[in-house]
Parts: structure tokens; sequence; C-alpha cells
């Protein structure tokens, strides 16, 4: 009967050796590298500082002319449309304006903001 005692504390022993290596292990792949050099947090990207980004909230004509792709008469379609509705709610509300599709809006989304501070 002892036998059996010792033999069952060794296997328990082994599995929690085994579950503390699986723990580490993944720490260390997992967790580690952000404490490493050249990793940060996760920061969204936005747009460079030579760019600053758009809100088209609060954007005039010409500020929206830098949005690429963007001409003339669709910079004034945006603000019309802000004019008549009210502010956009979600950059998605840009595609109920005519001549904006989503995969402009897409393309957009690294320079628009509708953060109120831009």
């Amino acid at each position: 009967m002892r036998q059996a005692t010792r033999r069952d504390a060794a296997l328990l022993a082994g599995i929690t050796l085994a579950g503390m290596l699986v723990i580490v292990w993944g720490a260390c792949f997992l967790i580690a590298p952000v404490w490493q050099p050249g990793y940060g947090a996760a920061v969204p990207q936005t747009a460079s500082a030579s760019r600053p980004l758009i809100n088209p909230n609060t954007a005039d004509v010409q500020t929206l002319l830098e949005l690429p792709g963007v001409g003339q008469k669709k910079a004034e379609a945006i603000v019309a449309y802000r004019e008549e509705n009210g502010p956009f709610l979600s950059l998605q509300e840009l595609t109920r304006v005519p001549g904006i599709s989503q995969q402009m809006v897409d393309s957009w989304a690294e320079y628009m903001t509708l953060d109120p501070e831009f």
C-alpha cells in the first residue's frame, strides 16, 4: 500500500511539473516579446506627422481634398451631406454620401477620425 502512495505522489508531481512547464513556455513566447526592445504597446496606425488625421465632421472642403481620391466635387458632397444630416456617427456613414464607396472609406481609415479634438 505504501508503494502505491509513493507512485501516486510521483505521478502527481510529474503532472504538476509538466503543467508548470507549459505555463512558463507560454509566458516566454506569448508575453515576453512585449517586454523586449523594439516591441511596444499595440498602438493603432494613425496618419503620419506630415498628414494629420482628418475629422469629416469638422473638416472643410480644402482639408477633405487631402484624402486620397477626393476631388472638389466629393469634398463638397461630404460637407453638404454633413450640413443636411448632421455629424457622422461612424466612418461607415460616409458611404451614404453620393459618389463615396465602401472601398474609398476603407482606404481612408488610417487618415480619418471622429475624435472631436481633430
